[in-house]
């Protein structure tokens, strides 16, 4: 399973994201256009180098610090 992982961030990285973090699940960085290029959005898609390597894809937001 770390291959898989590292194959995963290196496609990413390839891709234009930033790696944030490699564990069970990979965290990525990205400008707004990097994410929408890779993914479809806002359809989301799997682009066809990670299709069999990535089982989903969740995306968060960042936190809203000044929503009070």
């Amino acid at each position: 399973m770390p291959g898989r992982q590292r194959q995963v961030a290196t496609a990413l990285t390839r891709l234009g994201f930033k790696v944030l973090h490699i564990g069970t699940t990979i965290s990525v960085s990205a400008p707004k256009q990097v994410w929408e290029q890779a993914f479809g959005l806002p359809q989301v898609e799997v682009p066809g180098e990670l299709g069999e390597l990535v089982v989903g894809v969740h995306f968060a937001e960042p936190p809203n610090l000044h929503a009070l």
